[in-house]
């Protein structure tokens, strides 16, 4: 990735709102959340349940429109082109959804699911279209003779290596991976993630890693950002943000990852966050994190924490945090066990 490339992906103040049935009330997806994605980039995006990340998954790949702000595609608006090029362009920009099984028709063998995208595109034959769909699944793996069988009769890794193989039909530039390795075992976790690597590394490709398993997004990515309840706390290289964390969210989710190891091993103590992530419809005011932090003052009700970029290429959303780490908080003592 060339330090003087060109973002294959440019979001800037981006929200995502939905109208409930309820008195007219508006769920904040996604509330003002601006990053750039360069080509060849891993990048990794994670956060609990409910923190907009597949919505903003969604919108990446203009799944959904945007409320407000917008999202750059190679320096192209999709929201301003015609349905006949927006139908051309969105072919570079594929997604690849959470569950395995869904996301086939259980009626369609697999080479035709692997060929639909192919077709819907035209302008190819069907033997040509064919050939592509059996070099695609060759390429993740899958032998000839699965191309003619129904999803049931495959595994969920399996399902989910067809998956990828039809979004390689349309050699995208940019993939969004929505939580794809988490309908699968933990055994062929590694094979697929390592296959992405792989076809990233022959094709080019740029990925937006979606997940909320820490390991996951580690072994992948080369930033992460770090998401709660529609907006960005932190963003900045794996390393640093894994290691070296500097918003209170970000370390809480860092404690949380397990350790093998036993508990008077460990050097890193467990935050534990007290109460749930609050309601999108009605967000805490200032400071989205404020109601679970530790560290919560004042000044975090009264007004939002700036985007401040406190050591390089890292960014934070918090009034008191410093370029050694989150602001400071009472010491939490490790778990105690009865002695064997």
């Amino acid at each position: 990735m060339s330090a003087s490339a060109q973002p294959l992906l440019s979001v800037r103040n981006l929200h995502i709102r939905f109208a409930t049935q309820d008195r007219g009330e508006t769920v904040k997806a996604v509330d003002g959340i601006s990053f750039d994605v360069m080509p060849g980039e891993t990048f990794g995006i994670i956060g609990e349940s409910g923190s907009g990340k597949t919505t903003l998954g969604r919108a990446l790949v203009s799944l959904l429109p945007p409320t407000e702000g917008s999202i750059l595609q190679d320096g192209i608006d999709p929201s301003t082109l015609k349905p006949s090029a927006l139908r051309q362009h969105r072919r570079n920009y594929q997604i690849i959804f959470q569950d395995p099984h869904a996301a086939l028709n259980p009626r369609q063998r697999v080479l035709a699911s692997v060929c639909e995208p192919l077709e819907i595109a035209g302008g190819l034959d069907r033997a040509t279209r064919e050939q592509r769909g059996l070099d695609a699944l060759a390429r993740v793996g899958i032998a000839p003779e699965y191309a003619q069988r129904y999803p049931h009769m495959l595994s969920g890794g399996q399902k989910q290596r067809i998956n990828i193989a039809r979004v390689l039909t349309l050699r995208p530039k940019l993939i969004v991976c929505d939580e794809v390795v988490a309908a699968l075992d933990v055994s062929i976790r590694g094979d697929v993630l390592n296959l992405f690597a792989e076809l990233q590394r022959e094709f080019g490709l740029t990925y937006v890693f979606i997940t909320h398993d820490l390991s996951v997004v580690a072994h992948v990515s080369d930033r992460i950002a770090v998401t709660y309840l529609g907006r960005l706390m932190e963003l900045g290289p794996t390393l640093a943000v894994g290691e070296r964390p500097l918003h209170p969210y970000t370390e809480a989710l860092m404690s949380a990852d397990p350790l093998p190891l036993p508990s008077h091993l460990r050097t890193q103590r467990r935050i534990v966050l007290q109460g749930e992530i609050p309601s999108p419809i009605d967000p805490p005011s200032g400071c989205r994190f404020r109601t679970r932090c530790p560290s919560a003052q004042p000044r975090c009700a009264a007004e939002p924490p700036d985007w401040r970029e406190l050591r390089p290429a890292h960014w934070v959303a918090c009034h008191f945090a410093t370029p050694d780490g989150p602001p400071s908080r009472a010491p939490q003592p490790l778990p105690t066990h009865p002695t064997v």
